[in-house]
Order: C-alpha cells, then sequence, then structure tokens
C-alpha cells in the first residue's frame, strides 16, 4: 500500500513531495499540470487508470485533449512533462518495467528568451520612481540582471551567502532553489550598491537580504508598471532580469564554462542558448552596418 499503483494517486504522492522540496513556483506549475491530468482521467469517465495499463495511445489522447483545449505548444509540452516523470517515477519505484512514453513526440517549441540590451538597463537605471513597491521590484529586477539569480533565489537570499575571498572581493554563493546546483557570482559594483540599501552593518546575525513585504504577483505587477514607464518594449519579467545576465555575460566575452557556474546551470546545455542568441544579434547588427 505504500507504492501508489494507479497514475492519479502517484501524481498526487509526486507533487506533495514537490512541495517540500522544490520552489514555490516549480510546486505551482506542476499542481496546475497535476489538476490537468486529473481532469483529462475524468473526461474519459474513469475515476483512475492503472499504471500497467498505459500505452502510446493514452499520451497521443493527452497531446490531442490539450490542443483541443487550445493551449500553447510550450504549455502543451510542460503538461506532457509531467506525465513522462510519473512514469519515470513508476519505473524507480518497480511498478512498470519500462516508460511507455519514451519515444513520445512534443510540440515544436522554438525557444527565444527575451532579454534588455545594455541601452535598456541604463534606462532602468537612470528612471525616477517615487513608489516604494516600484523601487523594490526594480532593485531586485536589477540584481538579478547583475547577478543572474532567480527569483525563488533573489527570495530566499541571506547575508550568510554573501562571501568575502582572499582579495576582499566579495561574491555569492548559493545552491539554487530549482536544481540545487551551486551558483558562485562574484559582485557587480551595482549589484554591490544594491545590497548596500538592505544589509545592516551593526547585524551580526543571518537575514534575508530583500524584504517580503509583497508577493510576486504584486511585485510584478510593479515590474511591468516600471518597464512601460522606462520605455522598454521587452515586457519585464523575473526571467527576463535572469536571460539579460546570461546575454551581457556572453557578449562581454566571459566563457561559457563561467557562465553556468555562475548561473547554477546543471548542464552547459542550458547556457548554450544565450551563445545562439548572441549570434544572432551579431548576424543583425552587422546587417545594420552593410
Amino acid at each position: 500500500g505504500r507504492t501508489p499503483m494507479t497514475l492519479l494517486a502517484l501524481s498526487a504522492k509526486e507533487l506533495k513531495a514537490q512541495q517540500e522540496s522544490k520552489s514555490e513556483g516549480t510546486y505551482s506549475n506542476n499542481r496546475i499540470s497535476d489538476k490537468q491530468l486529473d481532469a483529462f482521467v475524468r473526461s474519459r469517465g474513469e475515476e483512475d487508470i492503472l499504471l500497467t495499463a498505459l500505452t502510446m495511445d493514452f499520451f497521443d489522447d493527452y497531446r490531442f485533449h490539450l490542443k483541443k483545449e487550445g493551449y500553447a505548444p510550450a504549455t502543451i509540452n510542460k503538461h506532457l512533462c509531467w506525465l513522462s516523470r510519473l512514469m519515470y517515477r513508476a519505473v524507480s519505484q518497480g511498478t512498470i518495467r519500462f516508460n511507455p512514453f519514451e519515444e513520445a513526440k512534443y510540440e515544436a517549441v522554438e525557444r527565444k528568451p527575451r532579454f534588455l540590451s545594455k541601452g535598456d538597463v541604463a534606462k532602468l537605471l537612470a528612471f525616477p520612481l517615487q513608489d516604494e513597491g516600484a523601487e523594490l521590484s526594480r532593485r531586485m529586477f536589477l540584481f538579478s540582471v547583475f547577478t543572474g539569480l532567480a527569483f525563488a533565489d533573489l527570495q530566499s537570499l541571506r547575508v550568510s551567502q554573501i562571501e568575502k575571498n582572499n582579495e576582499g572581493k566579495r561574491y555569492i554563493r548559493k545552491a539554487r532553489q530549482k536544481t540545487e546546483v551551486e551558483s558562485l557570482i562574484p559582485l557587480h559594483p551595482i549589484a554591490e550598491q544594491i545590497l548596500s540599501l538592505y544589509t545592516k552593518e551593526e547585524s551580526k546575525g543571518d537575514y534575508k537580504i530583500f524584504p517580503d513585504t509583497m508577493s510576486k504577483g504584486k511585485l510584478l505587477t510593479h515590474l511591468k508598471a516600471v518597464g512601460w514607464a522606462c520605455g522598454i518594449r521587452t515586457p519585464l519579467t523575473w526571467h527576463v532580469g535572469r536571460h539579460s545576465f546570461g546575454t551581457l555575460t556572453l557578449e562581454a566575452g566571459i566563457p561559457i564554462e563561467s557562465i553556468a557556474k555562475m548561473m547554477g546551470h546543471s548542464s552547459i546545455a542550458s547556457t548554450q542558448i544565450y551563445a545562439q542568441i548572441t549570434d544572432q544579434k551579431i548576424a543583425r547588427d552587422m546587417e545594420r552596418v552593410m
């Protein structure tokens, strides 16, 4: 009775395990995938389905169901990946011998992370703000641009994770919440300047650097408004800050292996997407010169 033998029971167990180990954003996304899978199984007139009864037809039917619901290719893939994850979990616990969806085809998605140019970053730095919430979201976003930290890592960043090397230069040493891979990030002067606004010199205890007075959604609303006010065309999100760090560091000539370590990527393949972006940018810039 300790091992779930049915799909939805396994999904519920996996989701519960993620609630304790993953970031709030990852858990929230997977909870939506769990609900989608539950709705699909029930739409077939079943309350649950045995893991041993799953075939490739189930995967294809689910994919078609999601397309019919009007979801974008990236969203469809996200829900299908949750289903595939459950199969690998079932294999590891010995309920089934192999993943029946091993050869499954996913939706074609063109990955184009959005990022800011140096000019956009300069606009953000210079724009005068009066609102306290907007100012906090701008500072956190800029800190992400200059450190590559994702929002979950910004939220949980503590004073104890700021270290100093033998030369007296400070850097962040922190395991990423999403992958648990360690990031090692030397602090840019602008990141240092933002830190100085939130660190207490007299305090010797450990504490979170950025105040958690507002939810992620509220901060994002402020951030988008700041972007529009600055005249930045790219809609600002926390991912845009992280992608901007990857792109700007690569354009500055920093080796891709160093960027992977700073961004806490578990595989260098994740970092190589920034190389493709900068190649495209160089081609476009050269066309303008010509």
